[in-house]
């Protein structure tokens, strides 16, 4: 039944994050909230989370998702995912949307 729910929160935040008309990145962080809230572990889903707050150019909430998500897997006494590692590089040295609009 987790892993299920998982599946779901996660499909429904990859659904509603992209640009385009089915793109409600509330409807995308509520799903990953969801999911978390069922299973606090689920590194795909702060994945999701850390791409939905770069995809709204909110570089705070993309700074509290990975102290999120460091602090579980230092409570786990384990690393970080290599794409997650990989993923919180890319969004760090990449710039917002909005940014990218200014430019």
């Amino acid at each position: 039944m987790i892993t299920r729910i998982l599946d779901v929160a996660h499909s429904v935040a990859a659904y509603r994050m992209p640009a385009g008309p089915h793109r409600n990145l509330s409807a995308a962080r509520q799903a990953v909230a969801s999911g978390l809230d069922v299973e606090p572990t689920a590194e795909l889903l702060y994945s999701d989370w850390l791409g939905i707050e770069h995809a709204d150019g909110n570089r705070q909430g993309l700074h509290t998702a990975i102290s999120r998500v460091q602090q579980l897997n230092q409570a786990l006494d384990c690393s970080l995912e290599m794409e997650t590692r990989q993923l919180i590089n890319e969004l760090l040295n990449s710039p917002t949307p909005e940014a990218r609009k200014a430019l």
